[in-house]
């Protein structure tokens, strides 16, 4: 099967090569025949591509240690279960996923096209081809899962104890999607560039398609991470500004600006040449976290073995740059925008200074990012850049960011005078110094906790508002509430999809801030039967109980706890040590409401059954949880098909 998997990815090479060969000449010569044959030789990519996939997996099921790729990510003792886990657990097979991802995306995108916009779908075809052909180079050359072993050893490494946990079976495969999804919405902007199309707006409704498909993979993936870091690495947090956390991030932001500014060329014929840039920043920013994932130099918890294959998705990332701005210089329309910008207070620059926001936080972010690179290049020196300077850089960037997010979708297109303005936001920033004020009463003293809350209810008020303004607008034309509610989302998707976003963004805001600003922690050494106490709750230590599996030694204690004297339940935080690895693992234990978490995760045990332990209250953390659905479901409402011409003439007022 090994055989069969490698035959097949040099098929794939070797069809990727010809397809793009084929619709640039077919593409140039207005050849459709040409380009015909290209398109439908891609088709066949994700079928060889699943041929190789399933060699791979058949390998782990049978334990062929033949395969390097099996002896290394496996053991006699792994459970079958994680299997999948095991498949993308390192770099070669998790190249494998990607490219299969990849060439599914490479098939729904031309299928897409070829349905909605045939005449860039040659050129289109061509930017897949070679972005295909690279990560399937890189398997046959670089990181090929089906190299063999000179000698067959009798058991594998085993499986990296970190991945052993639920949120593996979810988050890297997320992750992965998400940064290779970016090439959807870049393919398609390249393919219009190349194709002479730049100073129209034919591409525009399916750009922002695929760019909130991509942003909705990226969001899942970056989601579950935090949720994986949060219940598995047993520091207590769920953000560490890592680098390949930020390599998530940083496409991820400027989609975010991407998908705004492409609803502005929409609506006003503005920004062409700027929504052309993002795209090809996203995609550059995605193979940056390529290059961080796939073993770069820069050190992550989360990243592979460090390796040659990280250069090359850095040198491929300079190439596909360089050229990109070489066919935009060149091949883009010299056609101005059909609008201009004619005030500071309009819908148009609050969207343009949203942009600059994100992208001044996207760059901090890379900047902190490959620093401690660029300081061992020129000094050789080892330097590393913490959550201090992130949060001192982006922090305020970031409340901006909110207030913007309360105000634009509320300014009228062209120009807005200030009673407008004023008489918009009465409600919100009543609301907003109304929750400042409780707070203060209630004890709040930090000024930017206080300032923080203000401003998320700000934004939460502005939303309601547009709400509350459109429900009773068709509730006064005889509808009940419920169906007025259900028509206004239906009539308008991309507008209140994206309201349903700037929710999920506030619940998470509050997640983040309640957490950062009010956590505590301690820590305690216990033996069997002691108590104490933290804040509301009380923990007594009852017991300890070891169990000896094939590949780990796995320590569970166990707790009765109790909050203001009533009693809420059991927790056991476990700890597990993986002789093979000499590594040791936890499990923290977490009893959440919407109020706080209380976090127990074992530091370590004694022989006598000792042990100490990291305690840790988060407040409305369980919020930041709660936003990761509403997020997908405001994407999934936005990106939704619209159903008639007269919805489509109400969502000509939309954002």
């Amino acid at each position: 099967m090994a055989e069969l998997g490698h035959v097949t990815l040099i098929l794939t090479l070797m069809v990727a090569a010809y397809a793009c060969v084929a619709s640039l000449l077919g593409s140039m010569r207005g050849m459709a025949s040409l380009v015909d044959s290209a398109v439908y030789g891609l088709y066949t990519t994700p079928l060889l591509l699943v041929v190789a996939t399933i060699s791979l997996i058949y390998a782990f099921v049978t334990r062929d240690f033949s395969v390097r790729y099996v002896a290394e990510n496996s053991d006699l003792a792994m459970p079958k279960m994680y299997t999948w886990v095991a498949f993308y657990a390192g770099n070669a097979g998790s190249m494998l996923y990607i490219t299969f991802i990849l060439a599914l995306l490479v098939v729904g995108v031309l299928y897409y096209l070829r349905k909605n916009l045939r005449e860039i779908s040659g050129y289109t075809a061509t930017i897949l081809s070679l972005m295909l052909g690279f990560f399937v180079f890189v398997l046959v050359f670089y990181a090929n899962p089906f190299d063999k072993l000179p000698v067959t050893p009798p058991d594998g490494q085993g499986i990296n104890p970190l991945l052993v946990h639920l949120g593996m079976f979810f988050h890297p495969p997320m992750q992965m999607a998400g940064l290779i999804s970016v090439v959807a919405p870049f393919s398609i902007v390249m393919g219009t560039v190349m194709a002479g199309k730049s100073g129209s707006d034919i591409w525009v409704e399916h750009g922002r398609t695929w760019g909130l498909v991509s942003w909705l993979v990226l969001t899942i993936g970056l989601m579950l991470g935090s949720w994986w870091a949060y219940t598995i690495l047993g520091w207590g947090g769920y953000w560490a500004w890592d680098p390949v956390e930020n390599s998530a991030l940083m496409p991820w932001l400027v989609m975010t600006a991407f998908v705004h500014t492409v609803v502005i060329q929409r609506q006003r014929g503005m920004f062409r040449t700027w929504n052309l840039v993002l795209a090809i920043m996203a995609f550059s920013l995605a193979q940056v976290g390529m290059f961080l994932n796939r073993g770069g130099p820069v050190p992550s918890v989360h990243s592979f073995a460090e390796s040659a294959m990280g250069w090359t998705f850095l040198v491929f990332m300079a190439i596909t740059l360089f050229g990109s701005v070489v066919i935009l210089v060149l091949k883009s329309s010299k056609q101005d925008n059909a609008g201009k910008l004619e005030s500071l207070l309009s819908r148009e620059a609050a969207f343009l200074f949203n942009n600059l926001l994100l992208l001044a936080i996207a760059f901090i972010t890379l900047w902190g990012t490959i620093f401690p690179l660029i300081a061992d290049l020129l000094n050789n020196e080892t330097v590393s850049v913490g959550p201090p300077f992130y949060n001192r850089m982006n922090g305020p960037l970031i409340l901006c960011l909110l207030v913007l997010m309360a105000i634009a979708p509320m300014l009228p297109w062209r120009q807005a005078r200030f009673s407008q303005i004023w008489s918009m936001l009465r409600a919100p920033v009543a609301l907003a110094l109304a929750v400042s004020c409780v707070l203060v009463i209630a004890g709040v003293r930090l000024p930017l906790a206080v300032v923080s809350f203000g401003i998320i209810s700000l934004v939460i008020g502005s939303v309601l508002q547009e709400w509350v303004r459109g429900v009773i607008v068709r509730h006064q034309r005889g509808e009940s509430f419920g169906k007025a509610f259900v028509r206004l989302v239906l009539s308008n998707r991309s507008r209140y999809g994206g309201y349903i976003v700037h929710i999920g963004i506030m619940l998470l805001a509050i997640g983040a801030t309640g957490s950062s600003f009010y956590a505590t922690q301690e820590d305690f050494s216990l033996a069997p039967g002691e108590s104490v106490s933290m804040g509301n709750y009380t923990m007594r230590y009852v017991s300890l109980d070891s169990e000896e599996y094939g590949n780990r030694l796995e320590e569970e204690a166990l707790f009765d706890v109790t909050r203001g004297g009533h009693h809420i339940g059991d927790m056991k935080p476990v700890r597990a040590f993986y002789p093979g690895h000499n590594v040791g693992a936890t499990k923290a234990a977490i009893w959440s409401t919407p109020l706080e978490d209380f976090y127990i995760v074992p530091s370590r045990f004694d022989e006598d059954g000792r042990g100490v332990f990291r305690v840790h209250i988060f407040p409305l953390v369980w919020w930041m949880w709660a936003s990761g659905p509403v997020l997908v479901l405001g994407i999934l409402v936005a990106i939704s098909p619209r159903r008639s011409a007269h919805d489509r003439s109400e969502e000509s007022q939309a954002v």
